[in-house]
Protein backbone atom coordinates (compact mmCIF):
# COMPACT_ATOMS: atom_id res chain seq x y z
CA UNK A 1 0.00 0.00 0.00
CA UNK A 2 3.07 2.59 1.06
CA UNK A 3 5.07 1.29 -2.32
CA UNK A 4 1.94 2.36 -4.34
CA UNK A 5 1.40 5.84 -2.94
CA UNK A 6 5.12 6.73 -3.07
CA UNK A 7 4.69 5.27 -6.73
CA UNK A 8 1.56 7.58 -7.35
CA UNK A 9 3.48 10.71 -5.58
CA UNK A 10 6.11 9.88 -8.33
CA UNK A 11 4.02 9.65 -10.79
CA UNK A 12 2.33 13.15 -9.66
CA UNK A 13 5.51 15.24 -9.00
CA UNK A 14 7.19 14.12 -11.88
CA UNK A 15 4.73 16.12 -14.19
CA UNK A 16 5.79 19.78 -11.70
CA UNK A 17 9.47 19.29 -11.69
CA UNK A 18 9.41 18.78 -15.63
CA UNK A 19 7.48 22.21 -15.58
CA UNK A 20 9.47 23.63 -12.88
CA UNK A 21 12.81 22.58 -14.97
CA UNK A 22 11.19 24.19 -18.30
CA UNK A 23 10.73 26.98 -16.21
CA UNK A 24 13.90 27.68 -15.01
CA UNK A 25 15.90 26.65 -18.15
CA UNK A 26 13.64 29.69 -19.88
CA UNK A 27 14.33 31.79 -17.58
CA UNK A 28 17.81 31.39 -17.70
CA UNK A 29 17.97 31.80 -21.61
CA UNK A 30 16.29 35.43 -21.14
CA UNK A 31 19.09 36.54 -18.54
CA UNK A 32 21.99 35.01 -20.67
CA UNK A 33 22.46 38.20 -22.78
CA UNK A 34 22.62 40.19 -19.64
CA UNK A 35 25.21 37.51 -18.02
CA UNK A 36 27.02 37.59 -20.95
CA UNK A 37 27.75 41.17 -21.02
CA UNK A 38 28.37 41.72 -17.30
CA UNK A 39 30.97 38.98 -17.54
CA UNK A 40 32.48 41.20 -20.16
CA UNK A 41 32.57 44.28 -18.56
CA UNK A 42 33.38 42.90 -15.22
CA UNK A 43 35.96 39.41 -16.03
CA UNK A 44 37.45 40.58 -19.19
CA UNK A 45 38.85 43.74 -17.93
CA UNK A 46 39.83 41.77 -14.56
CA UNK A 47 41.81 39.04 -16.65
CA UNK A 48 43.15 41.82 -18.75
CA UNK A 49 44.49 43.71 -15.76
CA UNK A 50 46.38 40.05 -14.06
CA UNK A 51 47.56 39.77 -17.33
CA UNK A 52 49.08 43.00 -18.66
CA UNK A 53 50.49 43.18 -15.01
CA UNK A 54 53.39 40.65 -16.19
CA UNK A 55 54.62 42.67 -19.17
CA UNK A 56 56.46 45.67 -19.39
CA UNK A 57 55.50 49.02 -20.65
CA UNK A 58 55.96 49.34 -24.63
CA UNK A 59 58.09 52.69 -26.07
CA UNK A 60 58.59 53.52 -29.59
CA UNK A 61 61.84 51.63 -29.75
CA UNK A 62 60.63 48.28 -27.94
CA UNK A 63 57.62 46.35 -27.71
CA UNK A 64 56.22 45.37 -24.97
CA UNK A 65 57.75 41.92 -23.08
CA UNK A 66 57.38 39.38 -20.72
CA UNK A 67 58.83 40.45 -17.68
CA UNK A 68 57.29 38.06 -14.82
CA UNK A 69 56.90 39.66 -11.03
CA UNK A 70 59.08 42.95 -12.34
CA UNK A 71 56.18 45.10 -12.22
CA UNK A 72 55.47 43.65 -8.75
CA UNK A 73 59.02 43.88 -7.37
CA UNK A 74 59.25 47.69 -8.83
CA UNK A 75 55.71 48.43 -7.05
CA UNK A 76 57.10 46.92 -3.56
CA UNK A 77 60.38 48.40 -3.99
CA UNK A 78 58.96 52.24 -4.63
CA UNK A 79 59.74 54.51 -1.68
CA UNK A 80 56.24 55.16 -0.87
CA UNK A 81 54.50 52.07 -1.23
CA UNK A 82 54.74 51.06 2.62
CA UNK A 83 53.63 54.59 3.59
CA UNK A 84 50.48 54.34 1.05
CA UNK A 85 49.81 50.90 2.75
CA UNK A 86 49.75 52.13 6.43
CA UNK A 87 47.65 54.98 5.27
CA UNK A 88 45.37 52.43 3.55
CA UNK A 89 45.10 50.50 6.97
CA UNK A 90 44.72 54.05 8.59
CA UNK A 91 42.24 55.10 6.69
CA UNK A 92 39.98 52.01 6.36
CA UNK A 93 39.85 51.01 10.16
CA UNK A 94 39.08 55.01 11.33
CA UNK A 95 36.58 55.35 8.27
CA UNK A 96 34.47 52.11 9.28
CA UNK A 97 34.88 52.43 12.93
CA UNK A 98 33.13 55.85 12.75
CA UNK A 99 31.13 54.65 10.23
CA UNK A 100 29.48 52.10 12.51
CA UNK A 101 29.57 53.83 15.86
CA UNK A 102 27.41 56.73 14.29
CA UNK A 103 25.65 54.92 12.01
CA UNK A 104 24.46 52.90 14.93
CA UNK A 105 24.10 55.67 17.20
CA UNK A 106 21.37 57.48 14.66
CA UNK A 107 19.94 54.40 13.82
CA UNK A 108 18.98 53.82 17.18
CA UNK A 109 17.88 57.10 17.73
CA UNK A 110 15.68 57.08 14.42
CA UNK A 111 14.50 53.63 15.49
CA UNK A 112 12.77 55.79 18.15
CA UNK A 113 9.25 57.55 18.01
CA UNK A 114 9.35 60.75 17.64
CA UNK A 115 7.26 63.54 16.11
CA UNK A 116 9.50 64.66 12.18
CA UNK A 117 10.86 61.02 12.44
CA UNK A 118 10.95 60.74 8.43
CA UNK A 119 12.27 63.31 8.17
CA UNK A 120 14.75 62.86 10.41
CA UNK A 121 15.06 58.83 8.81
CA UNK A 122 15.39 60.92 4.89
CA UNK A 123 18.09 63.70 5.80
CA UNK A 124 20.15 61.04 7.49
CA UNK A 125 20.76 59.40 3.96
CA UNK A 126 21.09 61.85 2.05
CA UNK A 127 25.12 62.50 2.75
CA UNK A 128 25.23 58.68 1.11
CA UNK A 129 23.50 59.23 -1.85
CA UNK A 130 24.71 62.43 -2.91
CA UNK A 131 28.13 61.77 -5.89
CA UNK A 132 31.33 61.67 -4.29
CA UNK A 133 32.62 64.89 -5.72
CA UNK A 134 29.98 67.00 -4.34
CA UNK A 135 30.66 66.11 -1.29
CA UNK A 136 33.80 66.46 -1.57
CA UNK A 137 33.98 69.99 -3.23
CA UNK A 138 31.94 70.82 -0.55
CA UNK A 139 34.20 69.92 2.12
CA UNK A 140 37.08 71.16 0.29
CA UNK A 141 35.14 74.41 0.99
CA UNK A 142 34.47 73.99 4.37
CA UNK A 143 37.63 73.51 4.69
CA UNK A 144 39.29 77.02 3.32
CA UNK A 145 41.78 78.56 5.69
CA UNK A 146 40.01 81.84 5.30
CA UNK A 147 36.34 81.91 4.30
CA UNK A 148 36.16 78.06 5.36
CA UNK A 149 33.35 77.12 7.84
CA UNK A 150 35.15 75.34 9.80
CA UNK A 151 37.54 78.16 10.87
CA UNK A 152 34.79 80.49 11.07
CA UNK A 153 32.82 78.36 13.34
CA UNK A 154 36.40 78.17 15.65
CA UNK A 155 36.69 82.26 15.27
CA UNK A 156 32.92 82.89 15.94
CA UNK A 157 33.01 80.77 19.29
CA UNK A 158 36.40 82.37 20.77
CA UNK A 159 38.31 79.67 19.35
CA UNK A 160 40.43 81.41 16.57
CA UNK A 161 43.87 79.83 17.37
CA UNK A 162 42.81 76.79 16.83
CA UNK A 163 41.95 77.82 12.86
CA UNK A 164 44.43 76.40 10.67
CA UNK A 165 45.06 74.84 6.78
CA UNK A 166 43.37 71.03 7.81
CA UNK A 167 44.08 70.22 4.19
CA UNK A 168 47.40 71.50 4.32
CA UNK A 169 49.05 70.31 7.25
CA UNK A 170 50.19 67.00 7.54
CA UNK A 171 48.97 66.51 11.55
CA UNK A 172 45.52 67.25 10.70
CA UNK A 173 44.93 66.12 6.93
CA UNK A 174 44.34 62.60 7.56
CA UNK A 175 41.83 63.65 10.00
CA UNK A 176 40.36 65.84 7.69
CA UNK A 177 39.42 63.51 5.18
CA UNK A 178 38.72 60.51 7.26
CA UNK A 179 35.87 62.69 8.86
CA UNK A 180 34.68 63.14 5.31
CA UNK A 181 34.89 59.87 4.46
CA UNK A 182 32.97 59.06 7.73
CA UNK A 183 29.99 61.77 7.11
CA UNK A 184 29.50 60.26 3.48
CA UNK A 185 29.38 56.97 4.64
CA UNK A 186 27.33 56.52 7.98
CA UNK A 187 24.12 56.92 6.64
CA UNK A 188 24.29 53.43 4.97
CA UNK A 189 25.05 52.14 8.23
CA UNK A 190 22.42 53.64 10.05
CA UNK A 191 19.86 52.24 7.11
CA UNK A 192 21.08 48.95 7.24
CA UNK A 193 20.82 48.85 11.30
CA UNK A 194 17.61 50.14 11.02
CA UNK A 195 16.46 47.99 8.95
CA UNK A 196 17.81 45.68 11.15
CA UNK A 197 16.18 46.93 14.05
CA UNK A 198 12.62 46.45 12.58
CA UNK A 199 12.93 42.82 12.94
CA UNK A 200 13.84 42.60 16.86
CA UNK A 201 10.55 41.38 18.17
CA UNK A 202 8.85 44.10 20.45
CA UNK A 203 8.12 41.28 23.09
CA UNK A 204 12.04 40.75 24.12
CA UNK A 205 11.73 44.37 24.82
CA UNK A 206 8.94 44.70 27.02
CA UNK A 207 9.83 41.12 29.00
CA UNK A 208 13.61 42.81 29.90
CA UNK A 209 11.86 45.60 31.28
CA UNK A 210 9.49 43.60 33.24
CA UNK A 211 12.19 42.28 34.83
CA UNK A 212 13.54 45.37 35.60
CA UNK A 213 16.17 45.66 32.82
CA UNK A 214 17.62 49.00 32.05
CA UNK A 215 18.12 50.54 28.58
CA UNK A 216 21.88 50.06 28.28
CA UNK A 217 21.20 46.32 29.59
CA UNK A 218 18.70 45.80 26.62
CA UNK A 219 21.19 47.38 24.33
CA UNK A 220 23.88 44.92 25.48
CA UNK A 221 21.96 41.78 25.71
CA UNK A 222 19.02 41.81 23.14
CA UNK A 223 19.81 44.68 20.54
CA UNK A 224 23.78 44.18 19.65
CA UNK A 225 23.28 40.07 19.32
CA UNK A 226 20.19 40.19 17.70
CA UNK A 227 21.89 42.74 15.08
CA UNK A 228 25.31 40.91 15.06
CA UNK A 229 24.40 39.31 11.32
CA UNK A 230 23.60 42.70 9.85
CA UNK A 231 26.57 44.52 11.97
CA UNK A 232 28.62 41.97 10.14
CA UNK A 233 27.50 42.40 6.87
CA UNK A 234 27.61 45.86 6.54
CA UNK A 235 31.19 46.44 7.90
CA UNK A 236 32.59 43.40 5.50
CA UNK A 237 31.12 46.18 2.45
CA UNK A 238 32.17 48.93 4.65
CA UNK A 239 36.35 47.70 4.55
CA UNK A 240 35.60 46.67 0.47
CA UNK A 241 34.17 50.15 -0.16
CA UNK A 242 36.31 52.05 2.10
CA UNK A 243 39.90 50.55 1.37
CA UNK A 244 39.10 51.07 -2.11
CA UNK A 245 37.36 55.06 -2.04
CA UNK A 246 39.03 57.52 -3.95
CA UNK A 247 36.91 60.73 -5.09
CA UNK A 248 37.09 62.51 -1.29
CA UNK A 249 40.91 61.72 -1.16
CA UNK A 250 41.75 62.79 -4.87
CA UNK A 251 39.78 66.07 -4.35
CA UNK A 252 40.59 66.85 -0.99
CA UNK A 253 44.50 66.83 -0.98
CA UNK A 254 45.59 64.46 -3.84
CA UNK A 255 47.29 62.46 -1.56
CA UNK A 256 49.35 65.17 0.02
CA UNK A 257 50.52 67.14 1.79
CA UNK A 258 53.82 65.07 1.17
CA UNK A 259 51.66 62.26 0.40
CA UNK A 260 50.71 61.99 3.69
CA UNK A 261 46.62 61.32 2.92
CA UNK A 262 47.93 59.06 -0.01
CA UNK A 263 46.02 55.85 0.29
CA UNK A 264 46.99 52.61 -2.32
CA UNK A 265 44.27 53.91 -4.59
CA UNK A 266 45.84 57.64 -4.87
CA UNK A 267 49.20 55.75 -4.79
CA UNK A 268 47.85 53.45 -8.12
CA UNK A 269 46.23 57.09 -9.89
CA UNK A 270 49.83 58.79 -9.31
CA UNK A 271 51.43 55.70 -10.82
CA UNK A 272 49.54 55.53 -13.44
CA UNK A 273 48.37 58.93 -14.42
CA UNK A 274 51.51 61.39 -12.93
CA UNK A 275 54.66 58.91 -13.46
CA UNK A 276 52.76 56.71 -16.53
CA UNK A 277 54.28 53.99 -15.21
CA UNK A 278 50.28 51.24 -16.27
CA UNK A 279 52.06 48.40 -15.89
CA UNK A 280 53.26 48.90 -12.57
CA UNK A 281 50.05 50.59 -11.99
CA UNK A 282 48.62 47.13 -12.47
CA UNK A 283 50.53 45.53 -10.56
CA UNK A 284 49.60 48.09 -7.58
CA UNK A 285 45.73 46.96 -8.14
CA UNK A 286 46.12 43.38 -7.87
CA UNK A 287 48.41 43.78 -4.55
CA UNK A 288 45.31 46.35 -3.36
CA UNK A 289 42.93 43.63 -3.87
CA UNK A 290 45.14 41.04 -2.21
CA UNK A 291 45.20 43.75 0.68
CA UNK A 292 41.64 43.67 0.70
CA UNK A 293 41.14 39.88 0.42
CA UNK A 294 43.76 39.97 4.07
CA UNK A 295 42.01 42.63 5.49
CA UNK A 296 38.82 40.42 5.00
CA UNK A 297 40.45 37.05 6.27
CA UNK A 298 41.95 38.86 9.15
CA UNK A 299 38.06 40.25 9.90
CA UNK A 300 36.24 36.82 9.15
CA UNK A 301 38.94 35.47 11.90
CA UNK A 302 38.48 37.32 14.77
CA UNK A 303 34.53 37.04 13.92
CA UNK A 304 34.90 33.11 13.95
CA UNK A 305 37.37 33.13 17.25
CA UNK A 306 34.50 35.41 19.03
CA UNK A 307 32.08 32.64 17.78
CA UNK A 308 33.79 30.05 19.08
CA UNK A 309 34.87 31.49 22.31
CA UNK A 310 31.05 32.72 22.94
CA UNK A 311 29.99 28.69 22.26
CA UNK A 312 32.60 27.38 24.61
CA UNK A 313 30.98 29.83 27.19
CA UNK A 314 27.67 29.03 26.52
CA UNK A 315 28.82 25.30 26.80
CA UNK A 316 30.55 25.71 30.02
CA UNK A 317 27.60 27.41 31.31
Amino acid sequence: MMNSLLGRRRVVDEPARHNALRENVVAYLFMLPTIIVMLGVLLYPIISLFATSFYSRPTLSRPTEFIGFGNYLSVLSDPAFLPAVKNTLIWTAGVTLGQTMLGLYFALILHRPFPGRWLARMLVIVPWVLPGIVVAVTWRFMYHQDIGLVNNLLRAVGLGEMARSWLGNRDTAMIAVMIVGIWKGFGFYSLMFLAGLQTIPADLYEAARIDGASERQQLVRITLPLLKPVILTTVVLGLIWTSNYFEAIFVLTGGGPARSTETLPMFIYNTAFSFYRTEEAMAGSNILLLLVIAILGVYFLIVKRGRISAARGKAGA
